[in-house]
């Protein structure tokens, strides 16, 4: 009896289950993916869902990987197109940076910036919030089995953000991407001036120069936090990018080529933006000068902003300092995060600091006060470190750095540097130079006076500034590296400083 009542039963329940409505697959065909959860840091089970096909300006897009796929919200709605971020964003000639502490994507298209977090159902776009469409985010996706997947954005939004426009064909389940045509330029009513060589940043003068091949024409734009200087008539070798700044005015350079799109009447200019540090302005803490070969852009801040930072003591002297002997403040350059040059692995400022210390105990030892304005690896402003230097009314200033030069492996040498103007910081420069190319046997290249240098100006005492020697340099870079010739260099600077001090009695 209980046998003969499941038959009919059972046919129902197969009837019912053909009755339901089940998805199609789609045209493209389908993949069996995992989607990775961000509250949860799991993945999903495998998930069945429609390939899509993918095709720029009319050319097919083809990933290595995962392919373009639909996601379907669990809570129902449209399906949405989801695309592994470098192959879209890439094909529309945008940068992407992964941020992995913060699981964020980043894609750059010169000044338009996209930050996609992935789980997260909003966007910023140029710094302003945005609602991600049906409330689908950035997710990781991987194949079952496989270690390691894709990160897959929202295409339609991706796409359009980058000034691209994107038709969906269902019949053949395809996103063509459709990218704004290239006008033809017009014809500009002046010709090109000329070209930017390269832009670099001088960090002891607190300086980014501009280097052209020709007298620059410019324009600035006061944008408040920024600051903006259109080259006109310039092109750019490197076409966009960036470069590290250690500045405590300017937090970053920025710079891009643009065509006869920014209105000036030129085939080309290159914008350089630089982006200004809480509290500074360009009217009050931004100079600009035109040179023959470029524009050399100087900060400075006789006014701090109040940035809430405590006020800066001066550190403890190895010994007590005594009133009759002399008192003499040892700079270490760079620290912390301020590396300084980067050569072959090496940072200036684990140079700079063992010939510091070096140059310390030398110097107490034959009864000097010594302050150093840092004795391990910090951060110091450079109007701290000048600060140091005036609080304890210091006799003399010596700053220790090395030197480099981008396109010259070969340069070697010692350089010394001084306060223009100031005759006993010439003095003290000059026996310090003389001592230490002796000591070490180095090239000698002599004095230089400097009113651009930070803790030259800023200093109330006769002040110096020594490039030990060319990071840029292999051979001199591993003289640098070696305690013993550290330990020379340390002599030779001791040498010179007692000599100033014994002439000046």
């Amino acid at each position: 009896m209980k046998k003969h009542f499941l038959r009919p039963f059972l046919f129902v329940l197969m009837l019912f289950a053909f009755l339901i409505p089940a998805q199609a697959a789609g045209p493209a065909g389908t993949l069996t993916v995992r989607f990775y959860q961000e509250d949860s840091k799991t993945y999903s089970a495998d998930t069945v869902t429609d390939k899509v096909l993918l095709t720029v300006d009319g050319k097919a897009l083809t990933p290595t990987d995962i392919p373009a796929l639909v996601y379907y919200p669990e809570s129902g709605g449209n399906g949405r197109t989801l695309v592994p971020v470098r192959l879209v964003s890439e094909a529309l000639k945008a940068d992407v940076q992964w941020v992995d502490e913060t699981r964020q994507v980043i894609i750059r298209l010169n000044e338009d910036i996209i930050v996609l977090t992935l789980g997260s159902a909003q966007a910023t776009v140029n710094g302003q919030q945005k609602e991600l469409p049906s409330g689908v985010p950035a997710m990781a996706v991987v194949l079952p089995g496989a270690n390691s997947g894709s990160t897959m954005v929202p295409l339609r939004f991706v796409s359009e953000m980058l000034g691209a426009q994107v038709e969906w064909d269902n019949d053949t389940f395809t996103a063509a991407i459709t990218t704004a045509a290239e006008e033809p330029e017009p014809e500009s009513p002046n010709p090109d001036l000329g070209k930017v060589l390269r832009i670099e940043q001088d960090d002891n003068a607190q300086s980014v120069f501009i280097a052209t091949d020709h007298v620059p024409e410019y324009r600035v734009t006061d944008m408040g936090n920024r600051l903006v200087i259109d080259v006109l008539g310039a092109t750019i070798a490197q076409g966009s990018g960036s470069i590290t700044v250690e500045n405590e005015v300017i937090s970053t350079v920025r710079y891009a080529q643009h065509n006869d799109d920014l209105g000036y009447g030129y085939p080309h200019t290159v914008r350089v933006v630089f982006d200004l540090s809480n509290g500074y302005t360009y009217s009050d803490n931004i100079s600009l000068l035109k040179q023959v070969g470029g524009i050399l852009v100087t900060s400075f801040h006789e006014d701090d902003p109040d940035d809430g930072q405590p006020e800066v003591v001066p550190p403890t002297p190895v010994v007590p300092i005594d009133p009759s002997a002399a008192t003499i403040v040892i700079d270490p350059g760079h620290g912390g995060s301020a590396s300084g040059a980067y050569y072959e692995g090496i940072m200036e400022k684990d140079i700079t600091l063992p010939v510091s210390l070096m140059l310390r105990d030398i110097l107490v030892e034959e009864g000097y006060n010594v302050v150093m304005t840092r004795d391990s690896d910090v951060y110091m402003t450079l109007s701290d470190r000048c600060q140091v230097a005036n609080d304890i009314d210091a006799d003399i200033f010596i700053s220790i750095h090395c030197n480099a030069l981008a396109n010259n492996t070969t340069y070697e040498g010692l350089f010394t540097f001084y306060s223009t103007g100031s005759t006993k910081g010439q003095k003290l420069a000059q026996y310090v130079q003389d001592a230490t190319a002796a000591s070490t046997g180095t090239i000698n290249r002599g004095i230089r006076n400097n009113s651009d240098y930070t803790v030259l100006r800023k200093t109330n005492m006769p002040a110096i500034l020594v490039e030990t020697g060319f990071m840029s340099s292999h051979n001199e870079l591993m003289n640098l590296c070696d305690s013993d010739y550290q330990m020379l260099l340390a002599q030779g600077m001791a040498e010179g400083i007692m000599q100033y001090f014994n002439q000046a009695g």
